[in-house]
């Protein structure tokens, strides 16, 4: 799984030093963007486990590639994700806070654009993890770099847009000091979003 995290962020790096020659030559359009979460970790021991609401806020750029059919929109967002879960009628919130650049790539139909692409996550918060059958405290329990695979769509209304995509990590969050409380879990996120586009 490390091999894989590795892979997309050499895959964003990459694509990024290959945005150089487009940015310096390309009319690029800047935005903001924020909005709703709603993320769950399906980690494979945690009880009841149900989605927990969040939000995102960030900003973004449009950078044409194919004149006005595809461009690459990297975007640079806090977003906040975890999971929710119930333990002995006692409700619980596990919150992480990541730092996410994606990278994805838009196709535009119209005033539709339909994005896809790689992103990398960076965990920021140190969220902890405590059993309640035996009052064990878990500390320092999650790896701190997700990766994985962001798509969706944007309908855009001249400066503005709205935006639903989905963020699914393929990386295991759980270290191994957690992982045999917790099992293995995966990052998947919801996003509904509106955003403003400079011109």
């Amino acid at each position: 799984m490390q091999i894989l995290k590795l892979k997309v962020i050499l895959i964003l790096g990459l694509g990024f030093i290959l945005l150089l020659p487009a940015i310096a030559s390309a009319q690029i359009k800047f935005g903001v963007r924020a909005g709703l979460n709603a993320s769950n970790i399906a980690f494979e021991n945690l009880p009841d486990r149900r989605e927990r609401f969040g939000f995102h806020a960030g900003l973004f750029a449009d950078v044409p590639v194919v004149s006005t059919f595809m461009s690459i929109q990297p975007e640079l967002s806090y977003s906040i994700k975890g999971t929710a879960f119930e333990y002995l009628g006692n409700k619980q919130d596990l919150k992480m806070d990541y730092v996410d650049f994606l990278l994805p790539v838009a196709f535009k139909l119209g005033p539709v654009d339909v994005q896809v692409g790689p992103f990398a996550s960076y965990l920021i918060s140190k969220p902890e993890y405590t059993t309640y059958n035996d009052n064990v405290l878990v500390v320092d329990a999650f790896n701190k770099i997700d990766a994985g695979l962001t798509a969706g769509f944007s309908f855009n209304f001249n400066k503005l847009l709205l935006g639903i995509r989905y963020n699914q990590g393929f990386a295991n969050v759980s270290k191994d000091n957690a992982k045999l409380l917790l099992g293995e879990g995966k990052n998947a996120v919801g996003q509904v979003s509106l955003g403003y586009r400079f011109q």
